[in-house]
């Protein structure tokens, strides 16, 4: 297995959601990369804030026994970053899925994550 070279925010965002299925530390550190009043926009509505943030991940993480992403990574001309995504994974009762979109992150001055916006080229 070779190692993937993690360049911004985004890429980290990515390569932890794998692990956050299985690992409650990569789970904190995923929700980490948020700033506190975040908003996070991934296909359902908005939630807004480290408390919903931190729910909605939880939620959406227990719904699954393994996923493994590909993707690239583009930083726009705005400091935006878009990374286009796949995703095959086991749902938490044994069934098998792909899906697949783009993501848009949007960074303070930190560096954490204060929109992430999902779009679904490819719906489960």
């Amino acid at each position: 297995m070779t190692d993937t070279v993690i360049d911004t925010v985004i890429d980290r965002y990515i390569a932890l959601a794998d692990e956050a299925v299985h690992d409650e530390s990569a789970l904190a550190e995923l929700l980490a990369l948020f700033a506190p009043d975040a908003t996070v926009r991934l296909g359902s509505d908005p939630v807004h804030g480290h408390e919903a943030v931190t729910a909605f991940y939880r939620a959406h993480f227990d719904s699954f026994a393994d996923t493994k992403h590909y993707w690239n990574t583009t930083v726009l001309d705005d400091g935006t970053l878009r990374a286009e995504w796949v995703c095959a994974a086991r749902t938490a009762d044994d069934q098998l899925m792909t899906v697949a979109g783009v993501e848009h992150a949007t960074l303070d001055g930190d560096g954490l994550i204060t929109d992430l916006r999902n779009e679904f080229t490819q719906r489960p």
